[in-house]
């Protein structure tokens, strides 16, 4: 599944604030899709890892396909 159709949590903080598709979440929030999709790389964890309060993160839903 492409990057761009997984679901994801959107956290600031601790503070839960929306879930969804990124593109589903950018219509929710405001924010940017580009935005969006940069906060789930590696290289902004590493930018923000020392200042995790307040800081946005997507962090992807993961769903057991046991059925």
């Amino acid at each position: 599944m492409r990057k761009a159709d997984r679901q994801y949590a959107l956290y600031k903080g601790d503070e839960f604030i929306v879930d969804g598709t990124p593109r589903e979440i950018a219509k929710k929030t405001g924010k940017t899709f580009d935005s969006l999709m940069y906060y789930t790389t590696p290289a902004y964890r590493r930018l923000v890892e020392k200042a995790k309060r307040g800081r946005l993160e997507m962090v992807e839903i993961e769903y057991d396909d046991e059925s």
